[in-house]
């Protein structure tokens, strides 16, 4: 029996097409297993970022991915729709953070870490001294004084991307987190050193991998790029204000690259990368390209393949 990981990037909007295939997944393993299980359930450990992150806690605490996939079809539209006015915007962040906490609050209500069903690992950025601040279930000894803190709050700390929303602020143990997008827009790497720590005493009795040859994951993306939403040109010799938003997108996407190589070279073929290429261009908050996502998400053969062989 392997370990077996889940780890899912961040990508704004794009989290839609994460979301999507992990419903086509479940689909799959239902199907052939003849067995009706949250996909989560069916990992040992699972770890995300920003939108990634949100998702990640959703499975953690025993949600179906078509419950997930449901709920941002109808909230995305709406968390970017609040969009400030453009004189406002220059001194805040373009989106209000309403609907994005009624859909934290909706899905996660009064749950902590004390409650995941499969052990998590979130992703945030502190933004008084810049150093990752991540979020983790109970296989650490060390996390348990901060086991109580609320889902809800570390789903808006970890989405919370700079220029796009506000930083979590009033968290119990936590204070100014920002997306974790920043520092680790692609959490597997995170997940695998973490995997090789875990101790068996956690309260889920998740038996840790004897050694890197023990684990198995599957990195799920938000579509890679063939083209990015910006003029390389003009940012060659841009400033400041041509920078503002495309450096996100740059930090984002680059960061995601560089951990799904690394991730690769250590596990080879106990590795799989479900990242569907995108054949148009996509911004973080680009919601008219929603439904152009769903094309995007289906199962191929050597994904099927792969998870014959290793579920």
């Amino acid at each position: 029996m392997s370990f077996k990981i889940l780890s899912l990037d961040g990508g704004g909007v794009r989290g839609y097409l994460s979301a999507k295939i992990l419903s086509n997944m479940e689909d799959y393993f239902n199907h052939r297993t003849n067995e009706e299980m949250p996909i989560g359930q069916r990992f040992d450990f699972i770890a995300g970022t920003s939108t990634g992150g949100i998702i990640a806690l959703a499975l953690a605490l025993g949600k179906t991915a078509h419950y997930i996939e449901e709920l941002y079809y109808k909230y995305i539209p709406e968390i970017f729709g609040e969009k400030r006015n453009l004189l406002s915007a220059v001194n805040s962040p373009k989106y209000k953070s309403s609907m994005l906490e009624l859909m934290a609050a909706e899905v996660f209500g009064d749950y902590s870490l004390e409650n995941v069903k499969t052990h998590v690992l979130i992703t945030s950025v502190n933004l008084d001294n810049a150093q990752p601040r991540f979020h983790k279930s109970d296989y650490f000894t060390r996390n348990a004084g901060r086991l109580s803190e609320k889902l809800k709050d570390i789903a808006m700390a970890t989405s919370a991307a700079p220029i796009y929303f506000k930083a979590k602020a009033d968290m119990k143990y936590s204070h100014h987190l920002i997306d974790g997008g920043i520092c680790a827009n692609n959490p597997s790497l995170s997940a695998v050193i973490d995997a090789l720590d875990f101790e068996e005493t956690n309260s889920l009795k998740t038996i840790r991998p004897k050694n890197i040859n023990d684990i198995t994951l599957v990195s799920v993306g938000t579509g890679e790029r063939g083209e990015m939403p910006y003029d390389s040109k003009k940012l060659a010799n841009g400033g400041w204000y041509t920078w503002a938003r495309p450096v996100i997108e740059v930090l984002m996407e680059s960061q995601s690259q560089m951990a799904h190589f690394q991730t690769k070279s250590l596990l080879k073929d106990r590795y799989l990368r479900i990242n569907p290429s995108l054949p148009f261009t996509m911004k973080l908050d680009d919601i008219e390209k929603l439904d152009n996502l769903k094309n995007l998400a289906s199962l191929n053969a050597d994904t099927e393949n792969f998870l014959k062989r290793y579920f």
